[in-house]
């Protein structure tokens, strides 16, 4: 810790007297103190540095067209970030407030959402382009290295979601839009952060995302009424930014299950793939049966 503070210090004009951990989710993230003010730092490995910069540049993007996202704090150099050959640095204004609560602002996330993306529109930056390898198939060659039994049964439901998503628009997409990531300051207002996951995917991801209200580990009915409900208070809002034609809010269902796909592997490609054994990964594949059966059951009546 002591470190870490000496290095911030060193390359930015601040001066941090205390240094608290927050989290670890790929990312080491901590609360930095001065005597008058708070930031959030976080902390980057090498793997994930390309995403991260990507990320900043997106963030500074929307900064300067005074899109609600919290301030990045340049350094001395008048840099977005710090850069050593073990990590990355990136420190930020902190917001106070909490997570915002999708079932309590649903009209107020789509609008920021909707304005997100159609400034986005213009932003002449390179995005990654994700296909159904990044969705899909990184779950499935993952399964395959792990020698699970059910494979094949993986293999045929994603095909069967790829059927329903592929001729989807495409466009910016933010690819982590949970609760987590939209921050609701102290007063009210919506912020939107870590960008790292920032693609050329399917727009409709995000809306599907922060209106999921799945739970995804236990299968509950309720939850798909929940779902829907908020995604038909988020969608009117979104539109009055951004277009969104049937298709897109048809595939909500179908966008459900492959973020099942997508997170699966992502947690795997980052904690190792021991990290979820074959009773896990037999429990989502019972999950998205359930799913599905219910979905097109109720599309059915």
């Amino acid at each position: 810790m002591e470190e870490l503070m000496k290095t911030v210090n060193e390359n930015y004009p601040i001066h941090v007297k205390r240094i608290e951990f927050t989290r670890d989710m790929g990312s080491t993230s901590y609360t930095l103190f001065s005597n008058t003010h708070k930031y959030f730092l976080r902390v980057i490995k090498p793997s994930l540095f390309d995403t991260a910069i990507t990320g900043a540049d997106i963030q500074l993007f929307l900064q300067e067209r005074d899109f609600p996202v919290p301030p990045i704090i340049l350094t001395k150099e008048n840099l977005p970030y710090v850069k050593s050959q073990n990590r990355l640095l990136i420190l930020y204004e902190f917001i106070e407030g909490d997570d915002c609560d999708p079932e309590q602002d649903a009209e107020a996330i789509g609008a920021l959402v909707g304005r997100l993306h159609q400034v986005m529109k213009d932003y002449p930056g390179e995005l990654v382009k994700r296909d159904k390898h990044f969705y899909i198939g990184r779950y499935l060659e993952i399964l395959r290295k792990k020698q699970y039994p059910r494979i094949e049964e993986y293999v045929k439901y994603g095909d069967f979601l790829w059927k329903k998503i592929k001729d989807l628009p495409r466009g910016y997409c933010h690819g982590d839009m949970y609760s987590g990531n939209i921050r609701k300051s102290s007063d009210g207002k919506l912020y939107i952060h870590d960008f790292d996951t920032s693609c050329e995917g399917f727009p409709m991801y995000d809306p599907t995302l922060i209106c999921d209200m799945t739970e995804y580990f236990h299968f509950d009915e309720r939850n798909f009424d929940r779902s829907n409900k908020i995604l038909s208070r988020f969608l009117p809002e979104y539109q009055k930014y951004s277009v969104l034609s049937q298709a897109e809010a048809d595939a909500f269902y179908a966008l459900i299950a492959i973020q099942h796909f997508s997170t699966q592997a992502t947690v795997m490609e980052l904690f190792g793939l021991d990290c979820l054994d074959l009773t896990d990964i037999d429990n989502q594949l019972d999950w998205l049966y359930r799913w599905r059966d219910q979905w097109e059951n109720k599309n059915a009546i």
